[in-house]
């Protein structure tokens, strides 16, 4: 909360602001932030309702990783425009690792990884899209890899991944619902660099009765010309 706060730290933040930031409850919210008045890291802004992290607090931040400032943006406008929980997802060998979300408006939010979490690839929608891009001997070896981990994503096994790999090539896109958060549903799709390497996916993720047949095709298409819109800077 304390980040969100430094990265805003101009015009500063409403509650409501920093639970769709954080996806924290606005009681929890409220403690953090007595506590934080209280040792001096976060003050008001003037008589208003927004909060700013105070300059001491405001420390040289550790390097970014370039992939989130080259997908904030499509992040923040596909939050705004689905409503719902955005996530930007990296490959690294045989794991996918979330580099950051955006939570949209709509009061009831999946809020299905966060920051720095880590699983096999392909048990999320971010990660399948990025799997379904690999060539098939790379897959299998990391669906082997991953073998013995699959059965606590809701029961997944190598035989559903597989499958979820050859319906994400013929769509074009990914749909995984119900394996790494029950009722929940997300679609994804992977933007890969001049090498034909996937860089990175962005997925949405909503609980399964917003997400129909025909609004999955809507927000795949959304996050597509949101990553063309950037493709010429990877």
């Amino acid at each position: 909360m304390l980040r969100a706060l430094q990265e805003n730290a101009q015009g500063g933040l409403t509650v409501t602001d920093l639970a769709r930031r954080t996806g924290l409850q606005r009681p929890t919210i409220y403690r953090l932030l007595a506590a934080l008045q209280d040792g001096g890291f976060v003050r008001t802004a003037g008589n208003t309702k927004r909060f700013i992290a105070s300059q001491a607090s405001v420390a040289p931040s550790a390097p970014q990783d370039p992939r989130i400032e080259l997908a904030f943006p499509v992040m923040r406008k596909l939050a705004e425009v689905t409503g719902d929980a955005v996530f930007l997802v990296v490959r690294e060998g045989a794991e996918s690792v979330s580099l950051w979300r955006e939570i949209g408006p709509y009061p009831v939010q999946i809020l299905a990884t966060f920051a720095g979490k880590r699983q096999p690839l392909g048990v999320g929608s971010g990660g399948m899209a990025l799997l379904a891009k690999l060539d098939d001997a790379t897959i299998e070896s990391i669906i082997a890899h991953n073998s013995d981990q699959l059965e606590q994503y809701g029961g997944m096994t190598t035989r559903e991944l597989r499958q979820l790999v050859a319906n994400t090539r013929t769509r074009g896109y990914s749909v995984v619902g119900n394996y790494a958060v029950r009722g929940a549903l997300g679609v994804g799709c992977a933007l890969c660099d001049a090498k034909g390497a996937p860089y990175l996916a962005i997925s949405v993720t909503a609980i399964t009765e917003r997400m129909p047949a025909t609004r999955q095709r809507e927000i795949a298409g959304l996050i597509q010309d949101g990553l063309r819109s950037i493709a010429d800077k990877v």
